[in-house]
């Protein structure tokens, strides 16, 4: 999606707002990735000139994008920052954002919330917002004590979901008057509802027959997404609907532990892996359900906006916000995590009932419209920089 300017010529009184992102690590498209490319390419450059440091980079395409936008960005690799290297990058950060004349920082994860932000501050900037993606339950005592420390420094929280919300009010003790929830968005202009002929066509042609009854996951394979219970859940559900197959779209550090697990078990006709891909599209439009069943750690998943945007419905475990996207038996169902009898149910009830699974996707994409839509994501972020900066150049009290 490319920013298209209003008819009214007002912008161009104001003063650009000149925002630095910084992220921990971009070397490949996953969520927080993703979002911050679309904040990159949506946000009106008339109002927002906005520059990127990445501690930790890798070649990927939404880089590259940027680039060849105009967006400058620079890796800066900090490694471990209690290092006298760190110290050395946090003093050449201070001289980029001095040079650049930085109004406004916005930090993900981790390392740029807090050594990040440190350095931000000492060289003079007052407009600090930390992005809170997840609801925190890898964080150990240690990081929410650092983050502590720089919470005086920090003007402003954007918490994914309501669920991250909470958890940076009770853990990290933030007012929440500084906390602004802003959902992840998706760009409806990018994903479209098949019609049955477009269904079929897509199974095809990733591999599967066109009346098989396709469930989909995409999701990167870690501990915390659990693929397992939907692999053994499609196992029991393939026993009463024998044209069941499962289609999981993703990379990562346990995507071939999985897929030895089915060799082993003689499931490779069942259960396909597309490995990780820069378009996910086309295996979204060859599902007839989707699910993402995490046991722990969602923040507010774009995976499920993309699903609900091409009109699928959504089966999600109980977990961070996925409530909050999916209207449990409006357009899915949520279920408690590890729960397998219930998802079995789920999947089955979607397979006989195809009225149901219809109105479900539709359902689905009048939600994504009205809640989730990218325009309304970049449009609220717009709000809070001119409401921290001001919109004239001015600091906003």
């Amino acid at each position: 999606m490319r920013y298209t300017p209003p008819p009214s010529n007002s912008h161009r009184a104001e003063i650009a707002i000149r925002i630095l992102y910084i992220i921990d690590f971009w070397a490949s498209p996953g969520g927080t990735e993703r979002h911050l490319a679309y904040l990159l390419s949506s946000l009106d450059p008339h109002r927002f000139r906005c520059c990127v440091v990445i501690f930790n980079y890798g070649p990927n395409p939404l880089v590259e994008d940027a680039r060849r936008r105009g967006v400058e960005i620079v890796h800066l690799p900090v490694g471990r920052w209690y290092t006298p290297n760190a110290l050395l990058k946090g003093f050449q950060l201070m001289r980029f954002i001095r040079e650049r004349r930085i109004d406004l920082v916005h930090t993900f994860h981790y390392k740029s919330d807090v050594y990040g932000a440190f350095f931000c501050w000492l060289a003079g900037v007052r407009h600090i917002i930390s992005s809170k993606r997840d609801a925190a339950d890898y964080k150990g005592p240690f990081r929410f004590f650092m983050h502590k420390l720089v919470r005086p420094i920090t003007n402003r929280y954007i918490a994914v979901s309501e669920v991250v919300a909470q958890v940076i009010r009770e853990k990290e003790r933030v007012r929440a008057d500084k906390i602004t929830v802003i959902y992840n968005g998706v760009d409806l202009e990018r994903y479209s509802v098949p019609d049955a002929a477009a269904k079929a066509q897509a199974k095809i042609n990733a591999g599967f027959a066109a009346d098989n009854f396709v469930i989909g996951m995409s999701a990167w394979f870690r501990p915390e997404k659990d693929h397992q219970l939907l692999i053994d859940a499609c196992i029991e559900v393939s026993k009463s609907v024998p044209e069941a197959r499962l289609l999981l779209v993703g990379g990562g550090e346990l995507l071939e532990h999985y897929r030895a697990w089915v060799a082993q078990h003689g499931l490779q006709d069942r259960i396909k892996f597309v490995g990780p891909v820069d378009e996910v599209r086309p295996y979204l439009a060859a599902m007839d359900v989707a699910c993402l069943v995490p046991r722990i750690n969602e923040g507010f998943s774009n995976s499920i906006l993309e699903k609900m945007a091409t009109g699928l419905p959504v089966i999600v475990t109980d977990v961070g916000g996925n409530k909050e996207a999916i209207e449990h038996g409006g357009n899915g169902f949520v279920i408690s995590p590890g729960n397998k009898p219930d998802l079995v149910r789920h999947l089955l009830g979607l397979h006989a009932d195809k009225a149901l699974r219809e109105s479900a996707g539709r359902a689905s994409r009048t939600r994504v419209e009205r809640l989730f839509s990218l325009r309304q994501m970049v449009d609220r972020h717009a709000d809070l920089y001119v409401s921290l900066r001001g919109p004239k150049g001015e600091t906003a009290e």
